[in-house]
């Protein structure tokens, strides 16, 4: 039996023992375009692998079929491989034609892959960049890859038995250019082909992936391909269908005409209220933190400062890369908690908006632009020394205000009777007082309501995790042992460095949050002076006021009227409604179909888990055995919730949704724009934080 199958010599009949990219690669070919000379390996070695393993359940639908699955791979990567193979492969990489010292790319190729009916877009796993000796390694992990229970689960929701999945492995060699990414085209829907790259290709790069999609389109119908370019020359590597997003008109967009502004859906997926609106205008116009603010319908965007911005001439951000971002958090936090204490519990307006001034400027214009800093010296280290994705496991289980957090709320938990419960709550609000579900100044903080602690505390049986200094310990001994003898003091020096600046990240939220509770409270002071004029029902209405309406009257140059009041209120209060029926939309969704019941995002804490939809909404408590499915997620959340797994449409890897969740052991998935519509309360799913997909799993 013949493993190896080298593609310009396949034959009629050969499709499915190839595989579904295998296939792709050779359609591409035929169109002309520039690809790589590869081979697959057939589902023949998938099939001797599989052997006498165990059977695979008809459905992956609970922890039991789970498991059987993750039997079925176990017993495959064991597995012997074939008397032939190995030596098979060795002709066929060195038939390629690369020199000795060639890398290769190691794919996925599953039956059940790049077809209309089932692209299978990131279900699969796939190596690339690696010398020959690991190729073999690479191939048993991808066919293993085949049999894990989100794989199976996609599988089943196309209605394809687990025995009908086979998996085929396409090899060539690596690669390497300047930038890469992908190119979608639906003729019927879009006027220009859609390009998604990881840097900038040239002029003449994008000309040609342009073109080559607007010709596969034309034979194959709506395209999507995968391609690599170095300068001018492009060579493709993946074509399958493609399905173009329905991206529905928001009011908004015309004022956003340049492209450069970015939804904070990751911070404030909430319309503002006109206080915190108005907050925004005022820092925008008078901070320089390189970073421009602006509402639009409602909601907040972001954008790097122009030369010319009021943020930008003398910003401190383009001063501060030599700061030490914890050293700079706590001279910060020094001066503004005496600035707070000399104002007093009820500031006038004006001292607590100076104040504000005063702490959002060095924070966002200097201690955050250091601590990325930090953090992306280690990434760059990291890449150097070919340890790309480890970059998340080196800042995990840092000791900060998150850490911190989850110790309280573990406490009120585990509270046994009223009064020490009262003393948990005391504890946390103690510390964490100040902050609120939302980074709005009309919401309450947790000090103002405590009893939201009580309602969202959560399970206590949750083991507690390592301290931050055995965390520091381990996570130095996992990079030493990684790199070579010569770059483990320079590797140590940068991880240290961005532990303390991953704490930063999280501790300043604190000090920021103190700043605008004293705003708050300033506010507050003036609503209960209009309320005391018969000017407002409730001192809360005036965060609906505008917030330089209130700032005239407070100095007593804009008397009111309380017909002109009641309008103001009535209309922010409209406006506010029409903005929550109308958010801005996220950028595009990735790969997955909701339609048909999967939705991939980033993978962000690893493992897997079960469990029933629950749609976020701050405050609200969430179920037992849920999958939290939330637009964002803030870090004075998290800590008081207890879902199976997360779901998050915004953030990264190395956000705080991501940091809290490995923290505490949960699946999750970041970056999965579109789950809040993809899935509804009660849909039952399975979360695989280790591909960063979700199945619907029920019908």
């Amino acid at each position: 039996m013949t493993f190896c199958l080298a593609l310009d010599e396949t034959r009629a009949g050969d499709e499915r023992r190839i595989g579904g990219k295998a296939r792709s690669l050779l359609r591409l070919g035929a169109a002309g375009l520039r690809v790589p000379r590869a081979f697959a390996i057939t589902t023949d070695l998938f099939r001797a692998l599989r052997g006498d393993g165990p059977a695979l359940p008809r459905a992956i639908e609970d922890d039991a079929s789970a498991a059987v699955a993750l039997e079925a791979a176990r017993h495959l990567e064991a597995a012997p491989w074939p008397t032939s193979f190995l030596a098979e492969l060795e002709a066929a990489l060195a038939a390629l034609g690369a020199p000795t010292d060639a890398r290769f790319a190691v794919r996925s190729s599953a039956t059940l892959e790049d077809r209309a009916d089932a692209v299978g877009a990131g279900i699969f796993l796939s190596r690339t960049n690696l010398p020959a000796r690991e190729v073999p390694a690479a191939v048993r992990a991808v066919l293993a890859g085949a049999l894990e229970p989100a794989a199976l689960a996609y599988a089943g929701r196309r209605g394809l038995s687990a025995t009908d999945l086979e998996m085929a492995v396409l090899v060539h060699a690596f690669t390497p250019g300047d930038t890469a990414g992908t190119a979608a085209f639906d003729p019927g829907v879009q006027e220009q082909p859609l390009i998604d790259e990881t840097g900038r290709a040239s002029v003449r790069a994008r000309e040609a992936i342009a073109a080559a999609a607007r010709a596969l389109a034309a034979g194959l119908g709506p395209v999507e391909v995968e391609w690599v370019a170095t300068r001018d020359e492009v060579v493709f590597l993946q074509q399958r269908p493609y399905r173009a997003p329905t991206r529905r008109a928001w009011s908004g967009a015309g004022a956003l005409a340049d492209a450069a502004w970015c939804w904070d859906a990751a911070h404030n997926p909430l319309p503002l209220s006109p206080a915190q609106a108005g907050l925004v205008e005022l820092v925008d116009a008078r901070c320089r933190t390189g970073l421009r603010q602006r509402v639009v319908g409602g909601y907040l965007f972001y954008s790097p400062s122009s030369p010319s911005s009021p943020s930008s001439p003398s910003s401190p951000s383009s001063n501060s890369s030599g700061a030490e971002p914890a050293a700079a958090l706590r001279a910060l936090t020094r001066e503004a908690d005496a600035r707070r204490a000399a104002l007093g519990p009820e500031p006038s307006l004006e001292d607590a908006l100076t104040a504000f001034e005063g702490v959002y400027e060095p924070l966002f214009g200097v201690v955050q632009p250091a601590a990325r800093a930090a953090r992306d010296a280690l990434g760059v280290f990291l890449r150097a020394h070919g340890l790309d994705e480890a970059l998340a496991d080196l800042l995990r289980g840092v000791a900060s205000h998150a850490s911190e957090r989850q110790h309280r709320s573990d406490a009120i938990a585990a509270a046994q009777d009223p009064g020490e419960r009262d003393a948990a709550v005391a504890a946390y609000l103690a510390r964490f007082g100040d902050e609120a579900p939302t980074w709005d100044l009309a919401t309450p903080t947790y000090a103002e309501t405590p009893t939201v602690l009580l309602r969202l505390s959560r399970d206590p049986a949750r083991a507690d995790g390592a301290d931050g200094a055995t965390a520091d310990a381990a996570a130095d001994a996992r990079l030493a042992a990684a790199l070579p003898l010569t770059a483990v003091a320079e590797g140590r020096r940068l991880l240290a460095a961005a532990r303390a600046a991953a704490a930063v990240a999280e501790d300043d939220d604190a000090v920021y949050a103190r700043a605008q509770t004293t705003v708050r409270h300033a506010l507050l002071r003036e609503g209960r002076r209009l309320q005391a004029e018969n000017l407002l029902a409730r001192a809360e209405d005036v965060f609906w006021l505008p917030l330089e309406t209130v700032r005239r009257t407070a100095r007593g140059a804009e008397p009111l009227t309380p017909a002109a009041v009641t309008h103001a209120i009535a209309a922010a209060r409209e406006a506010d409604a029409r903005a929550l029926a109308d958010p801005p939309p996220l950028p595009g969704a990735r790969a997955g179909d909701a339609r048909t019941g999967d939705l991939r995002g980033r993978a962000a804490s690893s493992g897997r888990a079960f469990g029933v939809v629950h749609i976020h909404a701050p405050g609200r408590a969430v179920p037992a055995g849920a999958v939290l499915v939330a637009r964002t997620l803030l870090p004075t959340e998290l800590p008081l919730l207890e879902p199976v797994a997360l779901v998050v449409e915004t953030g990264g890897p190395l956000g705080h949704v991501a940091a809290q969740a490995r923290e505490r052991g949960l699946p999750a998935i970041v970056d999965a724009a579109g789950a809040c519509a993809a899935f509804r309360a009660g849909d039952r799913v399975l979360v695989d934080g280790d591909a960063g997909l979700v199945v619907r799993i029920d019908a």
